[in-house]
């Protein structure tokens, strides 16, 4: 609800002054803490630099008298020192980036190759990959949304389908290692039920266990790894 002249919309302050004029200004709410991607983290020179641009452009953008937008722009740059942004980092983006006036011209790299950011590295890997016409994004390893965001619960791995299993001798240190596409308590069932039957060609477990006499410890079995495909199982299985 408007509040003494003034409406937030998103991150828009809209003002109405008595003449029936409107001006707009950055909106933040009271729980904002200025806190962005700290300078020192480990990204990419251009992801921080990114922040940069976006907020001043911001600033420029929203801001539609200049008293608004010089207090907006200093809240920024006070913002970013705190966060680690060298001063002359943030003047050398002061301007505000242009706004596109025409359809822009298709880009003519060759290739698009995604690759982690490490540090050193991945600048080197630019380098060498921009004289060819291969444009190189990099990526930060890790993310708060990989961390903090989980959309679904996660199945336990023992009911997962596609997995790759172990299943240990009790009697001798042999494992025997294999691969379903179902999952690992509906092939162990298999196993037991072709030991009981004595078909002994279905399962080298059985017959494992019925020539050698020896028990097999079907509690120790477990999953090694899960793959969907059946030719990478194969492989992994192997």
């Amino acid at each position: 609800m408007e509040q003494e002249g003034s409406l937030p919309i998103l991150d828009t302050r809209v003002t109405r002054h008595s003449d029936g004029s409107l001006t707009t200004a950055v909106f933040r709410k009271k729980t904002h803490s200025d806190w962005y991607l700290d300078f020192h983290s480990h990204h990419s020179l251009a992801h921080k630099v990114a922040v940069i641009q976006t907020l001043l452009t911001r600033a420029d953008r929203i801001c539609s008298n200049v008293p608004d937008r010089d207090v907006e722009k200093k809240q920024v740059a006070g913002a970013l020192s705190n966060n680690g942004y060298p001063t002359r980092l943030v003047k050398r983006n002061w301007q505000p980036s242009p706004q596109p006036t025409s359809t822009p011209e298709p880009d003519t790299c060759k290739a698009v190759v995604v690759v982690p950011y490490i540090r050193h590295l991945s600048e080197s890997i630019r380098r060498i990959l921009s004289p060819l016409g291969i444009r190189t994004c990099l990526r930060p390893h890790h993310t708060l949304r990989q961390a903090l965001v989980k959309l679904k619960d996660r199945v336990p791995v023992q009911q997962k389908a596609g997995v790759i299993y172990r299943i240990p001798c009790k009697d001798c240190p042999e494992v025997y290692v294999g691969q379903t596409g179902r999952t690992l308590a509906h092939r162990l069932k298999e196993h037991k039920r072709t030991l009981t039957s004595g078909n002994l060609a279905q399962s080298a477990v059985a017959e494992h266990a019925a020539q050698q006499s020896h028990a097999i410890d079907w509690e120790g079995a477990m999953v090694i790894d899960t793959e969907q495909q059946f030719h990478r199982r194969c492989t992994l299985e192997s």
